[in-house]
């Protein structure tokens, strides 16, 4: 019996593969950023569960920088602004006082104005102080931001000077204190890739080699 000599022409098999080759890149971004926008948003929905009604402005307070073809790598991280006062529920530490006060006290309303989120609102101290009936200052042992009683009223509403009300406490400095609560960003962010990086590589492929055809 004679010799039989088959020969397959590999070619196409072979510019396909290459053509796959070319495309990993690609994928492999896909899959990671896929991978860092599903962090973003479990990172930010976190923010509702840790802490009490926090502002809009804690719950968007993540955010990625998006990997490429030719760096794979994407970054989940807590915008700078938001990150100076929520560090220290990753880190630990006191709560961030910004500038506000000198002596690194927390400044908490007494009757003075909150939003609905129950905080100061950006830039009413400021605001407060420039006017001349309220000031910053220790009264009977207090230190805050007192508001001095309307010349002439009285506590019934009726003008005269006599019987005038006596101060107001808006705010009180306290000694700060260490945090209490923890954010677990990175721990977080570590199981949720651990538990959904095979199924994102896996899409990521799938739809390659879908648009490949």
């Amino acid at each position: 019996m004679g010799d039989l000599s088959i020969a397959l022409d590999t070619s196409r098999i072979q510019r396909d593969l290459s053509d796959m080759q070319k495309q990993i890149p690609y994928a492999t971004s896909a899959a990671v950023n896929s991978l860092a926008f599903d962090a973003m948003r479990l990172e930010n929905s976190a923010m509702s569960e840790i802490f009490d009604h926090p502002r809009p402005f804690t719950t968007r307070a993540t955010q990625v920088d998006k990997a490429t073809k030719s760096d794979p790598t994407a970054v989940v991280s807590l915008r700078d602004q938001q990150a100076k006062y929520l560090t220290p529920y990753e880190t630990g530490g006191d709560h961030w006082v910004g500038a506000r006060d000198g002596t690194g006290d927390l400044l908490v309303p007494v009757d003075g104005r909150t939003d609905a989120y129950g905080q100061i609102p950006r830039g009413l101290i400021k605001r407060l102080l420039a006017r001349p009936d309220v000031f910053a200052g220790t009264v009977r042992g207090i230190r805050g931001i007192w508001q001095r009683p309307s010349r002439g009223t009285r506590r019934d509403g009726s003008r005269g000077t006599k019987g005038a009300t006596r101060l107001k406490l808006l705010y009180m400095f306290r000694p700060n204190k260490a945090v209490d609560k923890h954010l677990d960003f990175e721990q977080r962010a570590a199981e949720m890739i651990q538990r959904e990086g095979p199924k994102a590589i896996e899409a990521a492929i799938l739809k390659t080699i879908r648009t490949a055809r």
